[in-house]
């Protein structure tokens, strides 16, 4: 189905688009459209797979953005926000919403805003992957999106007096609209010489001379007293937002509204479908498919917790993607490993400027789960399914305010669990920022020589081969197959595997890696991450910084094991990288002797 049928822009209430006739209702979808899902990795190839979010995403959002229609909607915005799924049938399902200004309601005296983004529009888009042309077009009529924020408690009414008792922040905030934002607290937080969880980020969103803008700042409350560190005016929160893409475009022709058929809801990007919102589906909590049993809980922090068996047999007990180390401003790496090119004190002091270990929960963002994803046979891969979870850290519920464009410093992920009958499971995270990318790239100094933003997926595993006992760990480093007797950090490169295997049958579990992948192999031991979940146990977050640490003279054969898998996010290789592109990482453990 779609969504009821208008094309209302902002000031045009009756539909019609100016200099172009009122139109007629849009046709129906044919067989292309209805028929078209959404692609998994195996649909196409690892390469392609990150191609499309990497490459595609950009190139759909400027056909969509190059109709007239859309064009003139677009180009009045102050802050927007994209959207992107790529779908069978050659069809790229793309997005883009945003506002054209914001008022608040309250202030500093009662700690109470009313925040509302006005006039949100949403253009749904269908792209021909190979002509570029809009197969279906939609433009949603403008609405109002009103949330709230406050200061969470106590503690956080005397942080942001404090910060807006300082004139190099009061005076980008006296007079104008404006209202408090807190991406996380210190128990996520690193910054500068400070370890985790002494600095804390404070921040506001404010309307200046027309144009939406963020003071950001950092706060040390280590101490009984508050310190200010920095304090920054930043003025675009994504590198390409499609408002600025619009304005430098000059449409020709005449749109395609009303004369192609409408995005169905189910042909539309999953995270703003229904009006710019997610649409959420009900999921079961055993998901019985392809030969597998997965069973899902959460999220808690960190995103959904699932078990799986195949074939009637033990396969994990335990996946989570446990964290994500989002880094600014780091250091030359000079050939380290993440622990050393990170955390080279072997300490939680970071290396760069800012990090945060980002956790991913329904309270803290959300959504969390989204739903699932059929993959049916074809020539290319056996039948599988996704579990397929999103989340905005550090947003409001249901990312009113992320979705409404103010999405500077909140993150953007999708976390997504894929399983097939022939016994393959892929972990797959992307990242689509923005984060803090333009304030480390475009309003501070450089004082580093490496990247300006640097991720780490962190999953944690627990493998159970046919069996809930011990289990037996190997790698093979590309001759040769080694059993290690003790806990390790292993550094991959494209012929290294980790082997994971039944010691009284046929049954094993293999990782593979490759030079944008580690892993840890540990003993679960109380207090530390892995067993203790992230945030909820204060001491092992405080004391966390990377899996590694973790790595002693534990005997590990013939016991249970937790394997931490590492995947490198390097947002760098993609030609656009915050926000208007999407980096994907994949990772790939093959079941056999099922």
């Amino acid at each position: 189905m779609s969504v009821a049928t208008g094309s209302a822009l902002a000031g045009c209430s009756d539909g019609s688009v100016e200099g172009q006739p009122e139109s007629e209702d849009p046709p129906e979808p044919g067989d292309r459209i209805a028929n078209a899902r959404r692609i998994g990795p195996r649909d196409v190839s690892d390469f392609g797979y990150k191609e499309l979010w990497g490459y595609r995403k950009r190139q759909a959002v400027e056909t969509l953005l190059a109709d007239p229609a859309v064009n003139d909607v677009a180009s009045e915005w102050i802050a927007s926000f994209e959207a992107y799924d790529p779908l069978t049938n050659d069809l790229d399902a793309i997005s883009v919403q945003g506002t054209t200004g914001m008022s608040v309601d309250g202030g500093r005296e009662s700690g109470e805003f009313e925040v509302t983004a006005e006039q949100r529009q949403v253009a749904y888009g269908l792209v021909d992957r190979h002509t570029e042309e809009l197969q279906a077009l939609h433009i949603t009529d403008p609405i109002d999106v009103t949330w709230n924020r406050d200061y969470p408690d106590e503690e956080g009414r005397r942080r942001h007096e404090y910060v807006l008792d300082q004139d190099e922040v009061w005076q980008h905030l006296e007079g104008n609209d404006w209202y408090p934002m807190e991406k996380a607290a210190e128990i996520i937080t690193a910054y500068g010489d400070y370890a985790h969880g002494e600095v804390s980020p404070a921040m506001y969103y404010v309307m200046q001379d027309g144009e939406l803008n963020v003071v950001s700042t950092f706060i040390n409350v280590a101490g009984d007293d508050i310190e200010l560190l920095d304090v920054v005016l930043v003025e675009d929160f994504a590198e390409h937002p499609p408002q600025q893409l619009a304005r430098g475009m000059n449409p020709d022709g005449e749109t395609v509204l009303g004369s192609v058929p409408e995005p169905p809801m189910m042909q539309r990007p999953q995270i703003t479908a229904p009006e710019g919102y997610h649409r959420v589906e009900s999921v079961d909590e055993v998901i019985e498919d392809a030969g597998w049993s997965v069973e899902w809980s959460g999220p808690r922090t960190v995103g959904a917790e699932v078990s799986a068996t195949y074939n009637g047999k033990p396969a994990f007990e335990y996946i989570a993607p446990v964290s994500t180390s989002t880094g600014y401003a780091l250091p030359e790496r000079n050939g380290r490993n993440t622990r050393e090119f990170m955390f080279p004190d072997d300490e939680p002091v970071f290396s760069g400027e800012l990090l945060y270990w980002d956790i991913h929960s329904n309270d803290f963002g959300g959504p969390g789960v989204l739903g699932t994803t059929e993959y049916p046979e074809t020539p290319e891969h056996p039948r599988g399914f996704r579990l397929r979870t999103h989340f905005h850290t550090g947003a409001v519920p249901n990312a009113r305010d992320f979705h409404s464009g103010h999405r500077f410093a909140p993150y953007n992920y999708y976390i997504n669990y894929d399983f097939y009958e022939d016994g393959v499971f892929m972990p797959v995270w992307q990242r689509q920022g923005p984060g803090y990318v333009t304030e480390f790239q475009t309003y501070r100094d450089a004082e580093y020589g490496g990247p300006t933003i640097f991720y780490v997926s962190k999953w944690v595993t627990r493998p159970t081969p046919g069996t809930t006992d011990g289990v037996e760990t190997q790698i093979f480093d590309g001759s040769e197959w080694t059993t290690p007797e003790t806990e390790f950090y292993l550094t991959g490169d494209e012929e290294t595997l980790v082997r994971f295997r039944n010691p009284d049958g046929p049954e094993s579990i293999t990782l593979a890696l490759d030079d944008l992948k580690e892993v840890v192999v540990v003993r679960p031991k109380e207090g530390e991450i892995g067993d203790a979940i992230r945030a909820l146990d204060p001491e092992a977050e405080f004391e966390f910084y990377h899996p590694a640490q973790y790595v002693d003279d534990e005997l590990i054969q013939g016991e249970a094991v937790f394997a931490w898998l590492l995947m490198e996010g390097r947002p760098d290789e993609v030609p656009h990288p915050s926000g208007i592109t999407t980096y994907t990482r994949l990772g790939e453990f093959t079941l056999r002797g099922y």
